[in-house]
C-alpha cells in the first residue's frame, strides 16, 4: 500500500584518493629533478698547473693586479686581524690598505719607486723604506720590500732554502726583511688553475705571525 521511498543514489565520484595519489607523484617528480640535478652536475674541472719553468715566467709577467685577502697577524702583545686589499701597478709602485671587521681603515700604504707614503689614523708619514715605517708607526712587522713577489708566490734575492713541490711550485723559504729580521714563509694551499697562485700561507718571525687568505685576484 505504502510505496518504498525512492533513495537517488549519489553520482558524484570520490577523488579523494586519486587526488592524494597525484600529489605524492609531483612530489616524488619535483624532488627528482632538485636532487637529479645535483647529483648529475659536473664537478668544477681542476686544471694542472703549468710546468715550473713556465709558471714562474708568467708570474714574473705579473705586472698589475688586484688581490683581496683575509690577514691575521699575532704579536706577542697583540693580535689584529683585518681585510687586505693589494693593488700592484708594477714592480715598483703598489697600494695596500688594512681594515678591520666594520671597513675601518687601519694603515694604507703607498710605495713610490723612491719614497714610501703610511697614512695611519688619518696622519700621513714618508720614509725611503717601508719596513721601518711600518714598525716605527704601527708596531706591525711586516716583509714589504719583498710582498709583490711573494704574494704571487715568488722567492726574493734575499730568500734562501726555497722548496718545491712535484707541480714547481714553491712551497716555502726563508726571507731576510730590510730591517733584518728573519722570515720563514709557508704556502698552504694554491687556487686550482693553470697559473696556481697563492691561496692560504703563513708567514713566521721569533716574534709575528701573519696569516694570509687570498679570496680572489685580479
Amino acid at each position: 500500500m505504502y510505496e518504498k521511498a525512492l533513495t537517488k543514489k549519489s553520482t558524484a565520484k570520490d577523488f579523494s584518493v586519486g587526488y592524494s595519489i597525484k600529489q605524492l607523484f609531483i612530489i616524488c617528480i619535483s624532488l627528482y629533478l632538485l636532487t637529479g640535478c645535483s647529483l648529475f652536475q659536473r664537478p668544477t674541472a681542476i686544471e694542472p698547473p703549468l710546468a715550473g719553468s713556465v709558471r714562474e715566467q708568467q708570474l714574473i709577467a705579473m705586472q698589475n693586479f688586484t688581490l683581496q685577502a683575509s690577514i691575521g697577524i699575532k704579536t706577542q702583545q697583540d693580535s689584529i686581524s683585518g681585510n687586505l686589499t693589494w693593488q700592484q701597478q708594477d714592480t715598483l709602485q703598489y697600494q695596500a690598505r688594512l681594515s678591520n671587521g666594520l671597513g675601518i681603515s687601519l694603515f694604507a700604504l703607498q710605495q713610490k719607486p723612491f719614497s714610501s707614503e703610511l697614512t695611519v689614523k688619518g696622519e700621513t708619514y714618508q720614509a725611503a723604506d717601508a719596513d721601518t715605517l711600518l714598525l716605527q708607526l704601527t708596531g706591525l712587522s711586516m716583509p714589504l720590500a719583498d710582498m709583490p713577489l711573494w704574494l704571487r708566490g715568488l722567492p726574493g734575492n734575499n730568500s734562501t732554502d726555497v722548496v718545491y713541490d712535484t707541480f714547481g711550485r714553491v712551497t716555502r723559504f726563508n726571507l731576510t726583511d730590510s730591517s733584518g729580521v728573519l722570515w720563514q714563509l709557508e704556502y698552504q694551499s694554491f687556487f686550482a688553475d693553470a697559473l696556481a697562485l697563492p691561496k692560504r700561507l703563513r708567514l713566521t718571525s721569533s716574534d709575528t705571525q701573519i696569516k694570509v687568505v687570498i679570496r680572489s685576484w685580479q
